[in-house]
């Protein structure tokens, strides 16, 4: 897999899949018996699965962010 497409997988899915359960959590907490019935062990699975995908986001974005320019003299050379 390139590093290009590798990069596009570590950052746009888990923003998609982080933002769609935060959406869910914040639903859920403005209509709470309209929703799905889930208990609140459903709650956590949805807050640790945000948390997790958000975590990577900002993990990939930091390690981007470090070796960006190095990267691309990487490149050039």
């Amino acid at each position: 897999m390139s590093g290009l497409a590798r990069q596009f997988w570590l950052t746009v899915v888990p923003v998609l899949v982080g933002f769609s359960a935060v959406g869910l959590l914040v639903l859920a907490a403005f209509f709470p018996d309209q929703l799905f019935a889930v208990g609140s062990r459903g709650y956590i699975a949805t807050a640790a699965v945000a948390l997790v995908s958000l975590s990577l986001v900002v993990w990939r974005l930091a390690v981007g962010a470090r070796s960006g320019p190095d990267e691309m003299e990487r490149l050039g050379d």
